[in-house]
């Protein structure tokens, strides 16, 4: 039955995008990060949702008057520099070709899509209805794992959507701290009183699941993120209640198992899988020192026979299975060497000086509040995956990178709207476009900013 929704909704949906190509690319986000197709069996699963929408969005954005060509600026360059680079160490890669094809493919597609959301997400409006739709993607997920917690007493570990990106209860436990500033955003959006509580039991289950992932790097997101978002929030008593409360309540009532889980930080040494990502680091980059321009390409560490066998001399422990880096850091660095980490750091402090570009700028504009307040939140985001992606394998993880867009898009529209009196900031013109209602969260006044096209 729910395999049959999910068509349903999918394919009613997708004749709409050839008459508003950016529909395609809100459906390409909420099936590349949700993943629906997995949480439904048989053959509604097996359709190739991604690569349908992908085509369809592609055809109706060519055949349309939508602008053809990104923004020109660091944020598309340094996309299109990443591609290219994974794109070269994986012709030079020693892992496995089909390993290697496999996940090459995957990345170049979401490499692409996110450059055309970046091309196509020029308006306000635009720009909520992704975040929206990327928030709250990701956060069905922790509203699942907080209903699961609280109905089984928290002694079973929450965990994302099978043969995903975020399946491993790791990985989702970084997702879910990723993106909770942004379900704060969208509290602002809403302007019914009843909207606005479901958005705030939203927050409230995802915080939640994200604890009780069991996920030791979700945690420290969490406490990393939410001191970055008391600092940033001008809310502070508000945010050092729900804070109080939550340790309260955690320690209170969270069982012995995940309070013995978290407990272990303080004593690395004695717990296995803390020890066996200090190989993986140090494995890593071994071999970044044996290839440093090109890495050993994706997924290099998931061939262990090959990686004894070129470490053979560097008398460090023998793999005797497949594993994962477990840093977004040392993931760079093995599969892509010393050029592919700097890109990728470049591009990470990159966002964060626009985001805070954004905040600086907006800080004394009323009228710019919800730009100054979603720098912040982004902000916050990303001390999050930087954080919890130090102990999680999501280098190529879109989550992040439809951030990444997203902050960029923002300071476009403060430029924009600070063009009115600063003319010299104005960005390229773009086309006007035609915006359907397809949500109402919130509707903004219109101005400058919200009209990137004007």
């Amino acid at each position: 039955m729910r395999g049959l929704v999910l068509a349903l909704t999918f394919f009613g949906l997708l004749p709409r995008v050839f008459w508003y190509p950016f529909l395609g690319i809100l459906m390409w986000f909420w099936i590349s990060l949700m993943n629906p197709h997995k949480e439904v069996a048989g053959f509604f699963a097996t359709l190739p949702y991604a690569l349908i929408v992908a085509v369809v969005t592609i055809l109706a954005w060519m055949a349309s008057k939508e602008r053809k060509s990104p923004p020109n600026d660091k944020i598309t360059w340094l996309l299109c520099a990443i591609a290219v680079w994974v794109s070269i160490t994986s012709l030079m890669a020693i892992s496995p070709p089909e390993d290697v094809y496999e996940k090459w493919v995957l990345v170049i597609k979401m490499m692409g899509m996110t450059i055309l959301a970046y091309t196509l997400t020029n308006t306000r409006k635009r720009l909520d209805m992704l975040i929206v739709v990327c928030a709250f993607s990701i956060a069905v997920y922790g509203i699942k794992g907080g209903v699961f917690t609280i109905m089984r007493g928290g002694i079973f570990r929450v965990w994302g959507p099978d043969g995903t990106m975020i399946g491993d209860n790791n990985d989702l436990g970084v997702a879910l701290v990723m993106y909770m500033p942004l379900l704060f955003y969208t509290l602002g959006l809403c302007k019914q009183r009843w909207l606005k509580w479901l958005v705030i039991v939203s927050i409230g289950l995802t915080f939640i699941g994200s604890l009780f992932t069991y996920s030791r790097g979700g945690l420290l997101a969490m406490v990393v993120m939410g001191t970055m978002l008391w600092i940033r929030t001008k809310r502070k008593i508000a945010i050092t209640l729900v804070a109080a409360i939550a340790v309260w309540g955690v320690w209170n009532y969270a069982p012995s198992e995940w309070l013995d889980r978290m407990n272990s930080i303080q004593n690395y040494q004695q717990d296995g899988s803390a020890e066996s990502r200090l190989l993986m680091w140090q494995l890593s980059w071994d071999m970044a020192l044996k290839h440093p321009l090109t890495g050993a390409g994706f997924r290099a560490l998931y061939d262990y026979k090959m990686v004894n066998r070129e470490l053979a001399d560097d008398n460090v422990p023998q793999l005797t299975l497949p594993r994962s880096p477990h840093s977004i850091w040392f993931e760079m660095l093995g599969d892509h060497g010393f050029v592919g980490l700097g890109l990728f750091i470049i591009l990470f402090l990159s966002s964060m000086f626009d985001a805070r570009w954004v905040m600086r700028r907006t800080r004394k504009r009323p009228d710019l509040q919800w730009a100054n307040n979603l720098g912040r939140m982004l902000q916050a985001s990303l001390v999050g995956y930087a954080t919890g992606g130090s102990f999680a394998t999501l280098a190529m993880y879109d989550g992040y990178y439809v951030l990444v867009i997203i902050i960029a898009v923002v300071r476009q529209l403060v430029a924009a709207e600070l063009a009115v009196t600063q003319p010299a900031e104005a960005p390229a013109e773009i086309p006007r476009v035609r915006e359907p209602a397809l949500v109402r969260l919130g509707e903004a006044q219109p101005t400058a900013a919200s009209r990137l096209s004007s």
